[in-house]
């Protein structure tokens, strides 16, 4: 099971170090003058699981204190048409827990 918190756990652990991860998310839909809808939760749920991903290749086998932050961009995507992009950044620290 992946252990993923956003604050601390009651179980004993070692600390590993800082991880983060980014990614990026345009429209799933439309195309030349069509907007689609942005995979905002996808875009986290990607994010998370790249952080747990950088844990295990530490020697960890979960992550802590997680965090995230996002902004809101635009592209050029052809057809001159800018469409937004969804940018989320998250961090924690990858830990390995000793009990």
């Amino acid at each position: 099971m992946a252990l993923i918190a956003t604050g601390n756990i009651n179980y004993p652990y070692e600390v590993l170090g800082v991880v983060h991860a980014t990614v990026s998310r345009t429209p799933t839909a439309g195309g030349c003058g069509n907007s689609g809808g942005l995979p905002i939760q996808e875009a986290y749920e990607e994010v998370t699981q790249a952080l747990y991903d950088a844990a295990l290749a530490s020697g960890g086998d979960g992550v802590i204190h997680v965090g995230y932050d996002y902004r809101m961009s635009s592209a050029n995507l052809g057809c001159n048409n800018t469409q937004p992009v969804f940018e989320v950044y998250g961090w924690g620290t990858a830990i390995r827990t000793t009990g």
